[in-house]
């Protein structure tokens, strides 16, 4: 089992994925989240194949499909802790802390 959790500073939401390995090929997904967009992906997203996921190109995967139907901006982080977190829970890479942050002063 893989638990990440993700803010976008922009937004103010914040969203928790869980997934569970429960089969050979599958990854059952749950979200909770303060965003109505995550929300609907979220109810759209409920188990992945992982080798589809993992192996398909990026634009072809059921969470970035998906993404692109329910979040409201292509910026949006929650679908990258999706994947990061299906990949986790599949035994595909360990368990790291990911970042985007912006430097102070810099723009």
């Amino acid at each position: 089992m893989a638990v990440c959790r993700a803010e976008d500073g922009a937004c103010d939401n914040e969203m928790r994925v869980q997934t569970l390995k429960v089969g050979e090929a599958k990854i059952a997904i749950s979200i909770t989240t303060t965003c109505q967009h995550v929300q609907s992906l979220a109810e759209s997203l409920q188990e992945l194949d992982i080798a589809a996921e993992t192996k398909l190109p990026l634009h072809e995967t059921t969470v970035y499909a998906l993404a692109a139907e329910h979040l409201c901006r292509d910026s949006c982080i929650v679908s990258a802790a999706i994947l990061k977190a299906v990949e986790v829970a599949a035994g595909l890479f360990l368990p790291g802390e990911s970042r985007i942050e912006f430097v102070e002063g810099a723009l």
